[in-house]
């Protein structure tokens, strides 16, 4: 099963894709557009072009497992993608994924560091999801 890991934010939106076994995130980039609309319109045409099964959006938590004004505001991201995609649209704990992007890839472009939070995040899942 194909999976697409999302990372989302208020600025750019971090993408990771896995391989069709569903067992490898490697990165996808990152989407730099403005409006919701604009990003859930280029995230289904990935999950067409890229035969998607299932959609794994980071939702951020403080580190005491408290929501936070941004997991509010990718509840909403999340509540409108469902409501535009045929996949299932499921979520992981990101906790720490930033972080950990920012330390692999100190003096890397943010653009960079949010592919690695979301290919960090949907290998986090697989691992987790896998049938070892």
């Amino acid at each position: 099963m194909r999976y697409l890991g999302i990372d989302y934010g208020s600025k750019r939106t971090g993408l990771a894709i896995s391989d069709p076994e569903g067992r490898l995130a490697v990165l996808k980039g990152s989407i730099s557009l403005s409006s919701q609309p604009e990003v859930i319109d280029r995230i289904k045409q990935i999950i067409e072009e890229d035969q998607v099964e299932s959609v794994v959006v980071g939702l951020p938590i403080n580190m005491s497992g408290e929501p936070t004004e941004m997991t509010e505001h990718v509840n909403r991201f999340i509540e409108k993608l469902r409501n535009h995609v045929s996949v299932p649209v499921q979520t992981i704990d990101e906790r720490l994924t930033t972080e950990m992007a920012k330390k692999l890839l100190q003096g890397v472009k943010n653009e960079d560091r949010d592919a690695v939070a979301a290919q960090i995040m949907l290998q986090n899942f697989l691992d987790e999801h896998s049938s070892h």
